[in-house]
């Protein structure tokens, strides 16, 4: 639906009637942790339009409730749901869990709303927002504030639920998603203290290839696992712009592989000393695993077939010249 007269809209909108501040799990109201605890927040957002039907949103955002720099961003656009519509209320773990599972990713569109979100959600408003966890004006304003700039760039009327949650440092190392420093043990004998460097973790997307791939289960270090990094955020943007410049395939090889529970794997790909990739899997699907020693039989291949042809050709030519000098001569 064309975007007219949308500024115009009353301010009690769907958005507002959804809001959903501070809830946990259960949805209860989380307590705001201690001055001296380190506390992350999570704006979580389900959105679509309600009368043409052709788009839904999800995200997840987890950011540091001091400087607002954002963590990780579970973004996804699609133009044909598959399932339920997901519920902004559960747990950020579950949440992010589902919405890669909503249909399939619509590139373009989501890539401009993700950097759009950034703009709008300034690290201000999310510092405030978990310092400020009371005051249920400002997750609105951030909302709406959202919801308009995503309305513009789609030229339709969106729908919003979003509600916000805070974290601890223990939730995000848990996940993966932080790193906790390691401090020395006490004890009577003195032991030198850790010297690694913190590793920032990116979240990937497996390409999955049902055909051809390699079930999670049999993945192994050294396997060649190609990805989709999503850009826009962080440490994964400057990946995803330089891969983009130079035109390349997100490939890199497994470092390792962790069986978090029976349900749950996690796989870390090695991008480079300071930066590594996650894949979370909850299934055991086929991933696309780049086989160096296949390709390169591919291409030794192709170049003899090229070879071939360009003999044929000139034995072709050759005798179309024979016989012209022929009949004229």
């Amino acid at each position: 639906m064309p975007n007219n007269g949308i500024e115009e809209r009353d301010n009690q909108n769907f958005s507002e009637q959804n809001l959903d501040l501070n809830l946990n799990a259960r949805g209860e109201a989380s307590v705001l942790p201690s001055d001296d605890a380190k506390v992350y927040g999570a704006f979580k957002c389900y959105f679509f339009t309600p009368k043409r039907g052709d788009i839904w949103g999800a995200f997840c955002l987890m950011f540091d409730g001091t400087d607002g720099d954002v963590l990780d961003n579970v973004f996804w656009v699609t133009r044909s749901l598959a399932g339920s519509p997901v519920d902004v209320t559960s747990h950020w773990k579950t949440l992010n869990k589902l919405i890669p599972q909503m249909g399939a990713y619509e590139k373009s569109l989501g890539d401009k709303l993700s950097a759009l979100l950034l703009d709008a959600l300034s690290s201000e408003t999310r510092a405030a927002l978990c310092q400020s966890a009371n005051q249920p004006e400002l997750l609105k304003s951030a909302s709406d504030e959202i919801r308009n700039r995503f309305e513009r760039a789609t030229h339709c009327f969106l729908e919003f639920k979003t509600s916000f949650e805070l974290l601890s440092v223990q939730d995000l190392a848990n996940a993966g998603i932080l790193v906790k420093d390691s401090a020395p043990a006490e004890s009577d004998t003195p032991k030198t203290q850790s010297t690694e460097k913190s590793i920032t973790l990116i979240n990937c997307a497996p390409v999955i290839d049902p055909v051809h791939g390699k079930p999670v289960s049999e993945l192994e270090p050294g396997d060649m696992v190609e990805v989709r990094i999503q850009g826009g955020v962080g440490a994964g943007d400057m990946i995803h712009k330089f891969l983009t410049s130079t035109n390349q395939d997100a490939v890199f090889p497994i470092d390792r592989v962790e069986k978090a529970s029976a349900d749950k794997t996690y796989v870390f790909l090695k991008i480079n000393d300071e930066l590594q990739g996650l894949i979370s899997s909850t299934k055991d699907i086929r991933l696309r695993v780049l086989n160096i020693k296949g390709q390169k039989r591919t291409s030794i291949s192709v170049n003899m077939d090229n070879v071939i042809l360009f003999g044929v050709l000139a034995v072709a030519f050759v005798v179309i010249v024979l016989v012209i000098r022929y009949v004229l001569f």
